[in-house]
């Protein structure tokens, strides 16, 4: 019932000139995903969903389907969008969206990282039709677990945020075996928000009511040296309740580090984990006393 309620509230909130809005039409695909999600059919309104992006004519209307995606994950967190799973091959699949403010610049990234039992030669995310997010890319593989599963990275440098819309996730491995899914990306309002209130403290914002059906949004901090070019992590604490706003006394020798704070907002598309990371950063000194 509230899904319903929410969902008119989202027609409503529409805009009102017939002519250009495709939900008016009896079967439209955009009509379609209303009545899908209206139904907690969520495999069959994203699928619906998917169709309506691909559609030059709707970009007009991008707005409302943000809102008709984001009421989507009312239900599960996204978990019900695709009943698909993963390949047998495939173990995981983690999509982040990072924003890092630090004094005087923003910079944004996307990592893709993958867990698989075969050797990945490639991981790329392109926006739908066929466009390259960004050319500033790099692809590593990190050491294998003992489950013989290995864990591959994708690093997207990126000059802004990521634009809501119809993406492509694609992962083929060494032997060219491939698998891929639609990714859509959204623009949520962040529920939980950081920003620097002092020199050594941070404020955490609450902005909007939890999805109960999400994790609780997790606060990360930690220590970076400086060495030979390279940011070494030193410390580090992960919160997912109880948030401090200033780091714990005495926790690395004194010296200057970098202090990097990060809340992260998680939900699901289907077997997918899809992670919104905002994390503000400076630098910070430890001195005797403390």
């Amino acid at each position: 019932m509230k899904i319903k309620a929410l969902l008119i509230g989202v027609l409503l909130s529409a805009p009102a000139t017939a002519a250009n809005i495709p939900w008016f039409e009896s079967n439209s695909p955009l009509t379609q995903a209303h009545r899908y999600l209206l139904n907690d059919d969520l495999p069959a309104m994203f699928s619906s969903l998917v169709e309506v992006w691909q559609q030059e004519k709707n970009r007009a209307i991008s707005p409302h389907l943000n809102e008709l995606f984001q009421q989507s994950l009312q239900v599960d967190c996204g978990k019900g969008l695709d009943s698909k799973p993963l390949p047998d091959w495939i173990k995981g699949v983690t999509v982040r969206a990072i924003e890092t403010q630090s004094p005087g610049r923003d910079s944004y990234r996307a990592l893709i990282e993958v867990a698989s039992r075969k050797d990945v030669a490639d991981i790329s995310l392109t926006r739908w039709v066929q466009k390259s997010i960004s050319t500033d890319n790099s692809f590593v593989a990190l050491a294998e677990s003992e489950d013989e599963v290995k864990s591959y990275v994708k690093r997207y440098n990126l000059n802004s945020k990521i634009p809501m819309g119809l993406y492509r996730l694609d992962v083929t491995a060494k032997d060219q075996t491939s698998w891929s899914s639609w990714l859509v990306f959204g623009e949520p309002k962040a529920k939980v928000t950081i920003r620097w209130q002092s020199k050594d403290q941070w404020r955490v914002e609450r902005n909007a009511l939890l999805n109960s059906h999400c994790p609780l949004p997790k606060l990360d901090t930690a220590l970076y040296d400086y060495v030979d070019g390279q940011y070494n992590k030193v410390w580090g604490a992960t919160y997912e309740s109880d948030y401090p706003t200033a780091l714990e006394p005495n926790p690395v020798d004194p010296g200057r580090y970098v202090l990097a704070v990060s809340m992260t907002h998680q939900r699901w598309q289907g077997p997918i984990i899809v992670e919104q990371s905002q994390i503000i950063s400076k630098t910070y000194d430890v001195s005797i006393e403390e």
